[in-house]
């Protein structure tokens, strides 16, 4: 009898865990086709040509000093401090 209640008891947590992680997805998905939805903004295509127009002694040397990783990595940080303090606990 035991064994029986066990079974019904991991089968009803195991349904709500289900429930929780397909609800989950589906708002991932719709905060995704939120996000791909917003237009690219005119300034990064002038970014873009800006980048093009430099030399190569320029680019070199940005890539020696890993320019590429460094702007992402200061904006990551950006981004999570900007997050970060919309928590109201933390921020």
């Amino acid at each position: 009898m035991a064994d029986i209640v066990n079974t019904v008891l991991e089968w009803i947590k195991d349904f709500f865990t289900w429930l929780f992680q397909s609800i989950w997805a589906q708002i991932l998905e719709a905060l995704a086709a939120v996000i791909n939805a917003i237009p690219v903004p005119d300034f990064v295509y002038q970014a873009q040509s800006a980048f093009a127009s430099l030399s190569g002694n320029v680019l070199f040397f940005a890539q020696k000093f890993a320019f590429g990783e460094g702007v992402a990595m200061i904006l990551a940080a950006y981004a999570i401090r900007f997050l970060i303090r919309r928590i109201p606990i933390i921020g």
